[in-house]
């Protein structure tokens, strides 16, 4: 009896770590501003460029991750990816701030979700 109530005790803390994992890499208090920076003099992107160009990519690129990032969540189980979705935040907050071409922006986009 115990070692069910154990087993049950580990999925379930496994299951609320992974549930407040998810809600706090889903907040970004810093969404509203970013369309602002892209288009201030720090990025020097018109609206037309964000709008029409980098945007989109992030928008189509996010659909076509979602069925390979379920299938590697499948094969590789959760660990690896929080450390990898952990890593893949520094990378795009990185190329935020340095990246300058509407090319690089693109590229942030594609790995931002």
């Amino acid at each position: 009896m115990f070692l069910k109530l154990s087993t049950m005790n580990n999925w379930l803390i496994i299951s609320l770590l992974l549930s407040v994992f998810g809600f706090l890499k889903e907040i970004r208090p810093s969404e509203p501003f970013v369309y602002e920076y892209l288009i201030g003099p720090w990025k020097n992107l018109t609206e037309a460029q964000v709008n029409q160009n980098v945007y989109p990519v992030g928008t189509y690129s996010y659909l076509a991750q979602l069925i390979i990032i379920f299938l590697i969540t499948d094969l590789c189980r959760y660990k690896p990816l929080i450390i990898v979705l952990g890593l893949m935040g520094i990378v795009v907050w990185s190329m935020l701030i340095w990246s300058k071409e509407l090319f690089e922006i693109q590229i942030l986009e594609v790995s931002r979700d």
